[in-house]
């Protein structure tokens, strides 16, 4: 009976903290017609350059398949207690590779299961839908169409979907290189394909899922303390590219010359290492493409601030400070449950207006302004935040070894894009 008792009490418990929640945020928008604190000009806008790759609209002709996602079952392993929607709707989202032979990505349901598809641009910004037999591990671009792998079966598509060829190599992910060929590897194999299906290796490799291509070569950050670029040829031979760098090299590598080297960590962190002795950090936290169709990629200036880059040459500075109300009802063990700071994300931008939005909280702002400020559940989320919201992957980071441009993929209400980003920190 003190069990029932206790069990009632904690369940009013939560009830009385929701409403005062909300009483919370109603009369927080009023209190705070501003941002909370004066923000500073984005610095970091101004060594970025952004433009629109391609663009393709939902059902033409792929389709906008919509994943109603719910908790997992409680036996599952989650991490428990945190705050926001339940149940929601996700779009589908791309992953991108490139390669000489142009940029391929995978279409993949907010469920995590990847449809049988390859997006092919060109180096024209053709944008092709490929269909495929199998659904695909790993794409990669060649000129006439896409490498793709499957069940450790590499094939070759045309640009029509038609298969040209396919051979068995026991690898999961590929790297395309010059000439049309590819390097498929294991978690510590690789082997040379080349444009006509010859295989050569398998040679020990231990850059399995990162490494990136060079010329005809595979190559990867090497050594723990040291780290340098080593990579491999078709013949087996490997070697060491000299570049001088006065600091550790962190993350995993993005692209490479002589006098720079590009990484990416967790969630978007990039770095950038040059031998003038420049280095840069750099955490992406969204992109997408705003109500006029520009490009917008937002950047983390720390747990407090985002800076908004859009193509069109404006930019702007959003607050994205997570902040729960510290009323009595308040239960403390959701935040003590977190070791890292929550922020919230930028995730539309339409207008003057810029949305953001993490967890159980979004704010419209209008300019520098709280337009309006709202907590989010399962029903807000569908009704206010979806219809906005703009979303890369995990994955979302790629690199063109040639030039350095960075490739992001992002996926939102009208569409997916890919979106191209050259970043200058040298640049004052």
């Amino acid at each position: 009976m003190k069990k029932r008792y206790l069990s009632v009490s904690v369940i009013i418990l939560l009830i009385t903290a929701v409403i005062f929640q909300g009483k919370y945020w109603q009369s927080k928008e009023l209190k705070n017609p501003r941002q909370p604190e004066e923000s500073t000009k984005p610095i970091s806008c101004m060594q970025l350059k952004i433009w629109t790759i391609a663009k393709k609209e939902w059902n033409n002709p792929i389709k906008l398949e919509v994943v109603e996602m719910q908790p997992p079952p409680p036996e599952a392993a989650q991490v428990r207690g945190i705050p926001g929607p339940k149940y929601y709707p996700v779009r589908p989202y791309i992953e991108t590779s490139v390669s000489p032979g142009g940029l391929a990505s995978t279409v993949v349901k907010g469920n995590e299961q990847t449809m049988p598809t390859a997006i092919f641009v060109r180096k024209t910004a053709k944008v092709i839908v490929i269909p495929l037999l199998e659904s695909p591990g790993s794409l990669s671009a060649r000129s006439d169409g896409v490498w793709s792998i499957s069940n450790q079966i590499i094939s070759h598509y045309d640009t029509t979907g038609v298969l040209k060829q396919s051979v068995k190599i026991p690898g999961t992910d590929i790297v395309g290189v010059e000439k049309d060929a590819v390097w498929v590897m294991s978690l510590d194999e690789a082997w040379f394909v080349s444009a006509s299906g010859k295989v050569r290796g398998p040679y020990p490799w231990r850059g399995f899922n990162s490494s990136v291509g060079s010329g005809i070569a595979l190559c990867t950050l090497h050594g723990d303390s040291v780290r340098r670029v080593q990579c491999l040829e078709p013949d087996g031979k490997k070697y060491v590219v000299p570049i001088a760098l006065s600091q550790p090299i962190k993350g995993t590598l993005l692209s490479f010359s002589k006098a720079r080297l590009l990484t990416v960590g967790i969630a978007g962190a990039l770095g950038y290492y040059s031998t003038r002795n420049v280095n840069a950090d750099l955490t992406i936290e969204n992109a997408g493409l705003t109500s006029t169709g520009d490009a917008f990629v937002s950047i983390n200036v720390d747990n407090k601030w985002a800076d908004v880059c859009i193509t069109n040459g404006t930019f702007r500075r959003i607050s994205i400070k997570y902040e729960k109300p510290d009323s009595p009802f308040f239960l403390p063990f959701i935040r003590n449950s977190f070791p890292f700071p929550l922020r919230l994300n930028v995730v539309a931008v339409e207008g003057e207006k810029t949305l953001v939005y993490g967890f159980d909280r979004a704010v419209w702002y209008k300019g520098d302004r709280v337009e309006k400020s709202f907590a989010v559940d399962d029903r807000v989320y569908r009704k206010d935040i979806f219809p906005h919201h703009w979303r890369t992957s995990t994955n979302f980071v790629a690199a063109n070894s040639s030039d350095g441009t960075i490739i992001l993929s992002t996926s939102g209400p009208t569409g997916m894009a890919l979106i191209g980003m050259r970043w200058h920190p040298e640049s004052k």
